[in-house]
């Protein structure tokens, strides 16, 4: 299910206000199993940054696989990466007895993802292009990064009608999970 350009604008304005801590400015819908698929959508809109950021990034050593096998392997981790995340929040908000509000938190995450990959790009093109010095892009880096982890821990929150802890402990959930099949990615590279 691709959504339509109207339905990608709306839903990343509603991804938007959440990274302006605003909301009050998004409208309540109802999740249905449409919405619910269409936000992963934003990993298709998501996957030239992350290409970009990939290449970018130098490796310790050459990985020991030729490139098709990397390729593979790499685009496997992405799939996974998207799919492993909702799962594991499925059984998380079981537990805690919000299952209910598992679609709409899963509709925002995904859409929120996309902002989130362009500040990582424009961030890494600034880096790259040395227009800072080491010490000011470090500092700009750590901005963005703890910027991004507010929206995200906002936007749960939000969704998830929980208290700033909770929510924060959602967001170093997701980084945990995010370092380990980060971890498993790189170790298939030296296979």
């Amino acid at each position: 299910m691709i959504p339509t350009l109207a339905e990608i604008k709306i839903n990343l304005n509603n991804a938007l206000q959440y990274m302006r801590f605003n909301s009050a400015q998004i409208p309540t819908t109802p999740v249905t199993a449409k919405l619910f698929w269409q936000s992963f959508f934003a990993a298709v809109l998501c996957l030239p940054g992350t290409i970009y950021v990939s290449a970018a990034q130098p490796l310790d050593t050459a990985p020991t696989i030729d490139l098709f096998a990397l390729l593979l392997i790499d685009s496997l981790f992405y799939i996974i990466s998207w799919v492993a995340y909702p799962v594991m929040m499925h059984l998380l908000l079981v537990l805690h007895k919000k299952e209910k509000q598992f679609g709409i938190f899963i509709i925002h995450y995904n859409w929120l993802q996309v902002w989130q990959s362009v500040i990582f790009v424009l961030l890494l093109v600034i880096l790259q292009s040395h227009i800072l010095p080491d010490a000011l892009g470090s500092l700009v880096s750590l901005i963005c990064l703890l910027y991004i982890l507010a929206t995200q821990a906002y936007m749960t929150k939000i969704t998830l009608e929980t208290g700033w802890f909770s929510a924060t402990a959602f967001v170093f959930f997701n980084i945990v999970l995010a370092q380990a099949i980060l971890a498993l990615n790189q170790d298939m590279m030296y296979l």
